[in-house]
């Protein structure tokens, strides 16, 4: 199993349209067949501070997932709304008992 997590600081300003392409980031997202699930959160004591987690089956579906042209439009989206560049680190991981 692949998982994915990122984060980005997001000026109040930036805050409506971020929320609108992340949203759709999130639901095409696990509409994929190797997703195995994907959130967003907000730090609930730092107001504009997002968290993405996100699982999948293989690194094939990662490469899928990457390759969709909504996934590139987010990408740019959140270069350009955050404040600094966000951060994303992909780990595989071993799933006991499997």
């Amino acid at each position: 199993m692949i998982v994915i997590t990122g984060s980005a600081r997001v000026p109040e300003e930036n805050r409506a349209e971020f929320t609108k392409v992340a949203e759709r980031q999130v639901r095409l997202s696990r509409e994929e067949p190797g997703n195995i699930s994907y959130g967003w959160f907000e730090d609930r004591m730092e107001r504009g501070r997002f968290f993405f987690y996100e699982e999948w089956k293989d690194r094939e579906a990662v490469e899928f997932h990457f390759a969709r042209d909504y996934c590139h439009e987010f990408m740019e989206a959140a270069r350009r709304l955050a404040e600094t560049e966000p951060q994303i680190n992909i780990r595989e991981v071993m799933v006991k008992g499997k």
